[in-house]
């Protein structure tokens, strides 16, 4: 039974041959293109949504030509047949109702508007008037027939091929059938590019390979065969650098229209793509903006083979300490290592440092002792993976501090202290009983042991605290009570 195609999908398809188009009117002098339009009675058969045949393929149509651009070397002509717009046998019923001659957007959309299914399919007739309708030289010329059926006039398509070759003209011919039936593919082999497809992917898939061969020369990307994942790679591009022309990176079979990382041709050749984390097989791709989906006009394989990833640091260390991390990997952008606790969810993070800071780098693990993690991850996914990870442990400090007991309103005292010293940490005066992270006077113990604290001006009970900047509110990790009076 035959199966029937969407809008949606006839809509890639047209939308291909928009950016097929659109290429060759830019790279050659003059490109003659030729739609010729089925409105045979069989148009009138529905799609499973409702919406019949010609319905779609008029929709698909208008924005197919609303998304052309008028160039001066391209000429867009259509020929209808089987709506009955000439007298006679239906099987000479196909008229040239718009000539090849500049682009008349407005005037081709009109016809395709008016279009009504009436009569039969003749196919080979159609293509033998549109030989005739050509320029008789060297200008690109391309043919774009959408049909839901076979010929049902009785002709043969080598007839039509003979006409092309009698004529001596070279016309690249475009068959898109609307899902059609075994019989009617079978009659359209050896003929022209012709695919069938049953799926969205497969349309576009074939289409994608259709559209960059007969592009050869005209777009092309090249890069490296091979690339470490998460890696950026430099990649250089032909095209004719129209406004919206991008270089994407896709895994290998993504559906027509799709992306990730890109650049704008604008941009300069040769661009560079950050690649994605995963290895595997995939696509560098030049499309447009200009066609909806965006069209493949070139394409080129790319194995993305994975990095080597590895973290190198002190099995335990003391909390809220600097510790040294050497890392291997690729460097990539967006590329980090941090600390987190053991076991914490993917794209956790706590301090950290890029790997592009040097190596080895840096890395203020937290206050709290305990069992952590250090992690390789990037930013180039979301949530971060984990590329690499080591365990490290991070043991209490032993914190104190020495002071006088009682100090004069005022004065200034000495202050012995034990600590780990780690960035951020200090000692300061707070009544006693204060909240955590409440400080006055403070010295920072890189200054010195012992430092000199200066005693607030009001008698009372006070505590002298040692604390840290490294957390929020600054904890205190040891205190003594001091009486100023």
């Amino acid at each position: 039974m035959p199966h029937s195609i969407s809008l949606r999908r006839l809509s890639v398809t047209l939308a291909l041959g928009a950016g097929l188009v659109a290429g060759v009117a830019g790279a050659q002098a003059t490109t003659n293109v030729q739609l010729i339009l089925d409105a045979s009675g069989s148009m009138l058969g529905k799609l499973p949504d409702g919406q019949t045949r010609i319905a779609s393929a008029k929709a698909t149509l208008t924005q197919f030509l609303g998304g052309l651009n008028a160039d001066a070397g391209l000429n867009v002509g259509m020929r209808i047949y089987g709506g009955g717009l000439k007298t006679g046998p239906q099987c000479e019923d196909s008229v040239l109702v718009t000539p090849m001659k500049g682009f008349d957007k407005a005037a081709l959309q009109t016809q395709v508007s008016g279009a009504t299914p009436k009569g039969a399919t003749p196919i080979v007739y159609s293509l033998i008037q549109a030989a005739n309708d050509f320029p008789k030289d060297s200008s690109r010329k391309v043919i774009v027939l959408v049909t839901d059926g076979e010929e049902s006039c009785g002709g043969k398509l080598n007839d039509a091929a003979a006409m092309f070759k009698k004529l001596g003209i070279e016309v690249d011919i475009r068959i898109i059938g609307i899902d059609l039936n075994e019989k009617a593919r079978k009659s359209f082999e050896g003929f022209g590019t012709f695919e069938n497809t049953r799926s969205g992917a497969e349309l576009g898939a074939a289409l994608s390979r259709a559209t960059a061969t007969t592009q050869a020369g005209r777009y092309a990307v090249s890069s490296p065969k091979t690339a470490g994942a998460g890696s950026v790679v430099e990649v250089k591009w032909t095209g004719p650098n129209n406004p919206g022309d991008y270089v994407t990176v896709v895994p290998k079979g993504t559906p027509v229209g799709q992306y990730k990382d890109y650049f704008y041709t604008k941009d300069g050749n040769p661009g560079k793509l950050t690649v994605p984390l995963d290895p595997g097989e995939y696509e560098l791709r030049y499309s447009s903006e200009k066609a909806s989906p965006n069209p493949t006009l070139a394409s080129a394989p790319i194995t993305l083979t994975p990095p080597t990833y590895g973290l190198s640091a002190p099995k335990a260390v003391l909390a809220g300490s600097q510790v040294e991390v050497r890392w291997t990997g690729p460097n990539n952008p967006g590329d980090y290592v941090t600390v987190v606790e053991k076991g914490a969810p993917i794209g956790k993070y706590t301090t950290y440092f890029y790997t592009k800071a040097g190596n080895p780098g840096k890395l203020i693990v937290p206050l709290n002792a305990g069992e952590y993690e250090l992690r390789y991850s990037s930013e180039k996914a979301s949530p971060n993976p984990t590329l690499a990870s080591v365990p490290i442990t991070l043991t209490a400090p032993k914190y104190g501090l020495s002071a006088p007991t009682t100090a004069k309103p005022g004065s200034t005292i000495e202050i012995k202290w034990t600590g780990p010293n780690n960035p951020g940490d200090y000692v300061t005066v707070v009544e006693k009983g204060a909240p955590i992270g409440k400080y006055t006077t403070y010295f920072y113990t890189r200054a010195g042991n012992p430092g000199t604290l200066k005693m607030p001006t009001a008698p009372g009970s006070y505590e002298i605290r040692y604390s840290s900047e490294k957390a929020s509110p600054n904890p205190t990790l040891f205190s003594v009570g001091i009486e100023v009076r």
